[in-house]
């Protein structure tokens, strides 16, 4: 994504990526907690990015974009719950990315 904006475009496929990326903390909220409280920075920077686009996006077509991407998101969280949890016990346990991402690899190999 950094190289197609640093040649002043960008994909619909790196942008909805990147979007599901960004509303992930909301979506693991709704997973988890049943409701999403936060977010709220994350809704800004979409919207800015969204206005920069060429066409900006209008605001019913950001509005079915953060759906989207929040929908995606909560599923692939959903489906892979058990590499959640094993970066959330990482992260509590005070490891480093390395090993987050060694837990998260090693939980999607296994399963579980």
């Amino acid at each position: 994504m950094q190289n197609e904006l640093a040649q002043g475009r960008l994909s619909g496929t790196a942008f909805d990526r990147y979007c599901m990326v960004l509303f992930a903390g909301i979506a693991v909220e709704a997973l988890v907690y049943g409701e999403a409280d936060g977010g709220e920075n994350d809704e800004n920077l979409f919207r800015s990015i969204s206005v920069l686009l060429d066409p900006p996006l209008s605001v019913a077509q950001m509005s079915n974009q953060a759906r989207w991407s929040v929908l995606q998101s909560y599923n692939l969280l959903k489906w892979h719950m058990h590499a959640h949890r094993a970066a959330v016990k990482a992260l509590e346990g005070g490891g480093s990315l390395s090993v987050v991402i060694r837990k998260v690899e090693g939980a999607m190999s296994t399963g579980r």
